[in-house]
Formats: structure tokens, C-alpha cells, sequence
């Protein structure tokens, strides 16, 4: 039992001296500046690296919430003739773990026409309550709009960056021109179709540029004769994971007997993902350079502290001190300083962490910019997601990267032969 205590008194002891050293003065000035930078250099570096996180988290929130809300997430489409069994084929989809629903699509491209302006179009011919199902779409649509899309109605709903650009008002006729294939696969006279405006689809990016929802039947109509009947020319399906597309839709297209194409949300917005994915890989090694670059601060202040506090050293020696506690005394010291760097920028990191939107919002107008404007992008606000679990793996990997470099210096101390010192 008097074995354990003395251990348990000496590292008392080494922790009390450690933070003595710390907090006394020291001759060197230069000393306790190299402390106070290695101190605010890992704060400064954990509050930035945590709001850039913090950044990254919020945008991938957004990217799953509100972009993969209003795209499928997996899609089959016809290759060479139409689907007719599409009602079969969600049936099945839906025994398998991880779909929860499917929706008929007919896709018709156009252009819609007024006076000399011409303007791209892509026309989702929908069920409106069968795709209520699968994709929020009707969230960002005028209030009542989407049930005004009834079969044989000729209603629309146009993206508003259409209704801006040619200055539509709600039940003006808008005249689309459809191309027709001929035979031999040859280009025929276009088909022009005018259609009542019922409804805005208000999402932001450039979806607005070129969305329009009309009622399934009457995209049959627009569309080649191979539709004329009961096909489709696509499925279209939600995941409870969207980050699982990609097998999902294999799992759905090796039970589909017809020709289809296969896709997911990955093949058209995988690229913003894959950006997010990136700066946080970026993130990640800038952690490892910014905590190394503070370490190197807590190295020098040690060092030049071991120097500075020989003789008190070589006589903590002297009265039966052991090499192993004074190496504790440096450890405790730099450790401190992490730990205290630590505090600060994790607090500073947190709260303008949570804050970011509403800071980013008041400089913003303060200086009467736009740092995401909602007409390209699909949020028209920097986003942030606050998570814990960033907070921790920072403060551990800097503790631990401070750990490493507090071992050279403290060991350096334990070296110190007190008859060398105290006999200058």
C-alpha cells in the first residue's frame, strides 16, 4: 500500500509543479510569448476549422433535406420501347429494403415560345398524387397549384425563373413547342401546344431556370406514338437512404425485364456531394497542419522552459526526484496549455458555430453583398449543422498531437545531470 500512495503523491507533486512553472514568471519574456501563441494558435485554429465543418455539415443537410427532396433519388428509363407495367414494377421495388415508393414519369423536352424568345424546357409529365410520394416538388409550387394538374387540363406549372424571364401571369396561355420524331428515327415538324400557367415552382438554382410539371396524360399526348397508350418512360423512386442509391437501383433494374437505363440522384448532383466530401477531406488535413504548426510553439516553449529552469531541475534531482516525474512536470505544462487552448477556441467554435447563418445574414447586409445568391445555387444562405461529435474528434486529435510534442522537450529535462548544473 506505501508503494501506490508514493506514486499517487509524486504525480500529485509533478502536476503542482508542472502548473507552478506554467504560471510563474519567468526570466525569458520571450518565454511566456511563445506560450501565449502556441495557446491562441490552437484556439484560433479549432474555432476556424470548427466553422468550416460546421459549413460542410449544413450543406449536406441541405443537399438530403431540401435538393434530394424535388429529385428522384433512383430512376429506371425506357431505352427502346415504353413501360408499360410501371405499377408491377413499384409493387416489386417496394419488397425490397430501403424503397419506399415509386412514380410514372413521362419526360418530354421543348421550348417554350413567346414572340421572338425562346427558352429550353424539360416537361415531367406526373401523377400528381403519385409523385407526392416520392418527391416534394409540390412543397415549392403555388398554394393549390398541384392539384389543378387533372387529366385533359392543359394546366402547367412553369419554374419561376421562366415566369420571370417572359413575364408570366398566372392563367396566361404558354405555347410549347414539342420536336416530333418521324420515321427512321428523322426529325418531323414540331408539335406547338399551348397550356394554361396555374402555378409557380419556386425552388432556387437552376431548376427554375427550366422545370415545368403538367399532368401524365397530357405529356402522352405531346410525346411519340410508342407513349399513345398506357407506357411510361420512366420510374422514378425514393430511398430511405439516399447515400445508398446507387445499389438500390441495380436491386430494382436485375428484376425489371425490359431494356432500361438505370440512374440516381449521384449521376446529376453527385458533383455538389462530391464537393462537400472533398473540402471536408481538405478540412481534415488542414486540422493535422494547423495542430502541428501550434505544436511546434508548445515544442520551442518547453525547450527554451527546460533551459530556462535547469537548476530547479538539477535540484528537484538532487533531493530523490525521479527522472520520470520530472518528465511529468513538462508534460503537465504543455499539456495545459493545450487543454487551455482547447477551452477557448472550442467555446468560440461552438457559438459562432450555431451563429454562423445569422453572422454571415448581418454582414451581408452590412455590406450590401450576396455571398450565395439563391437564382445559381440551391440555398440562398450559408447553412451550418453544429455536431458534437466534430467538437470531440478536434479536442482529441489536438490533445494528442500536443501530447507527442511535449514528449522531446521533457525528456530533454529528464537528461539534466544535476552535478553539471549546480556545479557552474
Amino acid at each position: 500500500m506505501e508503494q501506490p500512495q508514493r506514486l499517487r503523491l509524486a504525480g500529485g507533486l509533478s502536476s503542482a509543479i508542472g502548473l507552478r512553472f506554467l504560471t510563474a514568471k519567468s526570466s525569458n519574456k520571450f518565454i511566456s510569448f511563445i506560450s501565449m501563441t502556441a495557446m491562441f494558435g490552437i484556439a484560433i485554429g479549432i474555432t476556424v476549422l470548427l466553422i468550416i465543418m460546421s459549413a460542410m455539415n449544413g450543406f449536406e443537410q441541405q443537399l438530403e433535406q431540401r435538393l434530394l427532396s424535388v429529385v428522384p433519388h433512383g430512376e429506371i428509363i425506357s431505352v427502346n420501347k415504353p413501360i408499360t407495367d410501371w405499377q408491377d414494377i413499384v409493387k416489386q421495388a417496394k419488397t425490397i429494403e430501403g424503397v419506399i415508393d415509386g412514380a410514372p414519369v413521362i419526360n418530354v423536352k421543348g421550348l417554350v415560345i413567346d414572340g421572338n424568345g425562346l427558352s429550353g424546357i424539360k416537361l415531367d409529365g406526373i401523377i400528381p398524387e403519385q409523385e407526392s410520394l416520392i418527391m416534394a416538388s409540390s412543397d415549392y409550387t403555388t398554394k393549390g397549384s398541384w392539384a389543378k394538374l387533372t387529366q385533359g387540363s392543359h394546366n402547367i406549372i412553369l419554374g419561376q425563373g421562366l415566369i420571370d424571364k417572359f413575364d408570366y401571369k398566372i392563367g396566361d396561355n404558354v405555347s410549347v413547342m414539342i420536336p416530333q420524331t418521324g420515321e427512321k428515327g428523322r426529325l418531323s415538324s414540331p408539335k406547338v401546344t399551348s397550356f394554361i400557367l396555374v402555378g409557380a415552382f419556386k425552388f432556387g438554382g437552376q431548376l427554375d431556370q427550366v422545370q415545368a410539371y403538367i399532368h401524365l396524360e397530357d405529356a402522352r399526348q405531346l410525346s411519340d406514338a410508342t407513349l399513345s397508350q398506357s407506357g411510361v418512360s420512366g420510374v422514378r423512386f425514393k430511398f430511405d437512404d439516399v447515400f445508398n442509391a446507387s445499389p438500390l437501383i441495380r436491386s430494382i433494374g436485375r428484376d425489371v425485364k425490359s431494356y432500361v437505363y438505370l440512374s440516381d440522384w449521384t449521376r446529376q448532383q453527385g458533383h455538389l456531394y462530391n464537393d462537400i466530401k472533398l473540402v471536408k477531406m481538405i478540412t481534415y488535413i488542414v486540422l493535422v497542419l494547423v495542430i502541428a504548426v501550434a505544436s511546434f510553439n508548445i515544442v520551442s516553449t518547453l525547450v527554451m522552459a527546460v533551459q530556462d529552469k535547469e537548476s530547479e531541475i538539477a535540484i528537484l534531482l538532487t533531493m530523490g526526484f525521479s527522472r520520470a516525474n520530472v518528465m511529468k512536470v513538462f508534460i503537465v505544462q504543455g499539456m495545459i496549455n493545450a487543454l487551455l487552448g482547447c477551452i477557448i477556441g472550442g467555446v468560440l467554435g461552438v457559438l459562432l458555430a450555431i451563429n454562423l447563418p445569422e453572422i454571415v445574414k448581418f454582414f451581408e447586409q452590412l455590406l450590401s453583398i450576396q455571398i450565395l445568391s439563391g437564382g445559381i445555387y440551391f440555398v440562398d444562405s450559408l447553412p451550418s449543422l453544429f455536431l458534437i461529435e466534430d467538437l470531440i474528434l478536434l479536442i482529441s486529435a489536438t490533445l494528442f498531437i500536443s501530447f507527442l510534442a511535449t514528449l522531446y522537450p521533457a525528456r530533454s529535462a529528464s537528461k539534466i545531470k544535476p552535478a553539471l548544473v549546480l556545479g557552474q
